[in-house]
């Protein structure tokens, strides 16, 4: 797979039925993202770092380019970036044994022996590695973030592969984009720290060994390209101190008697803040003591999060999964929480670079894809994570009771194609449904109370007031948020929320309302069955209107409305796997799908269907589809597309939270099911032993 094709010039097609920018042959990628709730740094397949989120996640994106270089001063004298040299990108899985027991530096020598070495583990640390034979230059950057503070920091390991001593310069331009615009930023140097700061939003520089060359100056303005120009052109900085408006920076730290086959290392941080006082307050405590520590409490504070795993049912069954489907399951949880704010709001996609073809993004909270997002956490025993996207809930829902369609992670009421009254009302039954999957996998009485009068009540009268004289729900638009109607995969979202509500109100001792819900639940599944499913196709429609198949029939069974076995559900099941699988091994959303090219497969519509053999015990099949959603993650990161093209290249956004979850989810219904089985054959031997 090409994860560096090139972009394209693309045409914005009009607001017809449907409406999508173009987005073929451009796959988009973020392989590495990192983040700690507060701030989220992503790097593109080059090792530039192009979003930087703060002080929110998905909200006020200061990135536009952080890249690094180096120049030899002697030998060759010539400058290169490093992106020009093939990286290779993984989160890295090697560490040295003394590392991981208690040592606080990533430092060591490249030759220690397999037995100084644990390899396989999952981190949240960025490895990326640059070799250039003509150079002869090997240089391995480390990024990690802290767990709870504000800074990024970055290792630069430059070694020598040639046979002479070595004189270079290794350099970093800073070219941001403050509050998300060049203009009105300063850069300016004060001691031993490089600050850009805008209104009150502050980025500090600092490194150790201390940078001996910088230059801040105007950059994209009436010609000025920026600072960098000045190393690549001649290996010097300027040393000017301070630049204001449209401006960049660079910082130099050189590197002498470097001899054959030796290594040097360059950290620097960079932590954000709203005040002069307290990134410089960061600044401090990195340069006193959380500079060492930070790699080895990254390391520490995410294997204990991924450790939770031991509590599931299913853990004892985790060594039967594949290797490659065992790492995408972690990176999954771990790119789920990525995609997450403190305030509680879960970003569709962090990768920015979607703009360039509808000049929005995906950096918004669907309610939908939030409380996918929370299913998948609730089943993999993340509760407390849940309860943060559920106060996000109560602070967005509307006074009526139903979300509108996406939010920004401040809050706000995003940006929209739906016309008035803006509903999708999926995305108010399935954060519904949401809650009621908390309570039964939590059993947390304190999460369901607090809940309940601020999101449970309140959506499920709207929907229960919204049902037509037909028992089904009104037109809006479907989840593909495409068309206007009356779509299976929407009711059924609400039968499951009505029906979630009518057990979390029971459980609370209100039996009016759990009456009333359950009643209304029972009305939308006898619709479903009577007015959705198509005697004579032998199996659901999309919708009342729309005899088409789809993916999203899966919800069917999922729901609940019917059990997997049913031969309805069955029927239908088989025509999604047979008008709808790809020639590159995955399922498209519905015949016809043009978005990001003619019916390109989609991580979660296989994922759907992989889930659904697993419920009916064909859990060959299952496991086939799931390893075939890992094997088309990103090669050496793990992180997964929104959809791949029947090349096997990926399409749309890299990563999409979407695809995570329902990664976690179709993973842990498959141990359950093999769980299952195990049980079952195990009852069967023993059986036979006392007979």
């Amino acid at each position: 797979m090409d994860y560096r094709s090139t972009l394209e010039e693309v045409k914005i097609l009009t607001l017809q039925e449907p409406y999508y920018p173009p987005l073929e042959e451009i796959p988009l990628a973020r392989p590495l993202v990192l983040g700690n709730g507060r701030i989220l740094i992503c790097e593109d397949e080059w090792g530039t770092i192009r979003d930087v989120y703060f002080p929110f996640v998905g909200l006020e994106n200061h990135g536009h380019s952080v890249r690094a270089g180096i120049c030899d001063l002697k030998g060759s004298r010539r400058c290169s970036w490093l992106f020009e040299w093939s990286p290779v990108q993984r989160y890295k899985s090697s560490f040295r044994r003394e590392f991981t027991r208690g040592a606080q530096s990533l430092a060591g020598d490249r030759k220690l022996d397999e037995e100084a070495v644990v390899c396989g583990l999952i981190s949240n640390i960025g490895e990326t590695t640059f070799r250039s034979t003509s150079m002869e230059l090997e240089i391995v950057v480390l990024d990690a973030v802290h767990p709870s503070s504000n800074v990024f920091s970055r290792i630069f390991e430059v070694k020598n592969l040639s046979e002479a001593n070595r004189e270079l310069r290794l350099f970093s331009n800073q070219n941001y984009r403050l509050l998300e615009s060049k203009i009105g930023e300063t850069a300016v140097v004060d001691r031993d720290v490089l600050i850009h700061y805008k209104r009150d939003r502050y980025i500090l520089h600092g490194s150790d060994p201390n940078f001996d060359q910088y230059a801040a100056g105007t950059a994209e303005w009436r010609g000025l390209e920026g600072t960098w120009r000045e190393i690549l052109e001649g290996g010097e900085l300027s040393g000017n101190p301070v630049a204001h408006g449209s401006v960049d920076s660079t910082l130099g730290w050189t590197i002498s008697g470097l001899g054959p086959g030796q290594s040097r290392r360059v950290q620097m941080w960079i932590a954000f803040a709203k005040s002069y006082e307290k990134v410089m307050s960061a600044h401090r405590r990195l340069k006193k003591v959380e500079r060492a520590s930070l790699y080895r409490t990254s390391f520490n504070f995410w294997n204990s999060f991924l450790e939770r795993i031991c509590v599931l049912p299913e853990a004892g069954l985790m060594s039967r999964l594949p290797e490659r489907v065992r790492q995408i399951f972690y990176r999954s949880l771990l790119a789920t929480v990525a995609h997450m704010d403190i305030n509680g709001s879960v970003i569709a996609s962090c990768d920015s670079d979607i703009r360039q073809f509808g000049a929005d993004l995906y950096t918004y909270c669907w309610p939908r894809d939030a409380a996918w997002a929370c299913i998948a956490l609730d089943r993999a025993r993340y509760h407390h994570l849940s309860c943060e996207v559920f106060d996000f809930f109560a602070k967005t829902i509307t006074d009526r009771g139903y979300f509108l369609h996406k939010y920004t992670p401040a809050g706000d009421f995003g940006s929209t194609w739906h016309p008035v009254p803006m509903i999708q009302i999926d995305e108010t039954g399935l954060p519904l449904f949401a809650l009621y999957v908390n309570w039964i996998t939590s059993r947390n009485v304190w999460t369901a109370g607090r809940y309940f009068g601020s999101v449970a009540s309140p959506a499920a009268n709207w929907l229960l007031s919204v049902l037509g004289e037909s028992g089904l729900p009104p037109p809006s638009f479907d989840l593909w948020e495409e068309r206007k109607g009356v779509y299976t995969y929407s009711a059924c979202t609400v039968y499951a929320g009505l029906l979630g509500a009518s057990e979390l109100a029971l459980t609370l001792g209100d039996d009016a309302h759990s009456d009333a819900w359950s009643t209304g639940a029972q009305r939308v599944r006898e619709a479903i069955t009577s007015q959705l499913y198509d005697d004579r196709l032998g199996r659901f429609r999309r919708s009342v209107e729309d005899p088409a198949i789809d993916s999203s029939l899966f919800g069917v069974w999922w729901f609940g409305v019917l059990p997997p076995d049913d031969p309805r559900v069955a029927r239908t099941m088989e025509a999604v796997e047979r008008d709808l699988s790809r020639p590159s091994g995955g399922v498209a959303r519905y015949e016809g799908d043009q978005y990001g090219g003619r019916m390109n497969s989609w991580i979660i519509c296989t994922l759907w269907l992989a889930s659904w053999h697993a419920a009916v015990g064909n859990l060959e099949r299952a496991l086939d589809m799931i390893k075939w959603c890992a094997d088309h993650a990103h090669p050496t990161t793990g992180l997964l597309p929104e959809q791949v093209a029947d090349d096997g290249s990926p399409r749309s956004v890299l990563p999409l939270t979407w695809s995570h979850a329902a990664f976690v989810l179709a993973v842990l219904e498959y141990l359950e099911a093999l769980g299952k089985r195990v049980g079952g054959e195990k009852e069967v031997k023993e059986g036979g032993e006392g007979r």
